[in-house]
């Protein structure tokens, strides 16, 4: 990196000023950032529509049939 050489202290004060709002915009962005991040991760996200899927595929089966597709997705589930 490249010296910067200067002639006042406005010129120093002005840059000072710039890094800061650099700064602050970076600390922002970051917040935002692990915000989203946070919601993302959360199990309704995660899952999404999958359970009303499922139930709404069960929903088409009848009796005997609507048993044996449960009681198989729960043992794939809780296997």
């Amino acid at each position: 990196m490249k010296s910067k050489i200067y002639n006042s202290y406005e010129e120093i004060n002005k840059d000072l000023r710039i890094l800061k709002v650099e700064k602050d915009l970076a600390y922002h962005k970051l917040i935002k950032e692990v915000e989203e991040t946070k919601e993302s991760l959360q199990l309704k996200n995660i899952i999404g529509d999958t359970p009303k899927r499922i139930l709404n595929i069960l929903g088409l089966f009848a009796g005997p049939l609507k048993s044996l597709a449960l009681t198989m997705l729960f043992k794939k589930i809780f296997k």
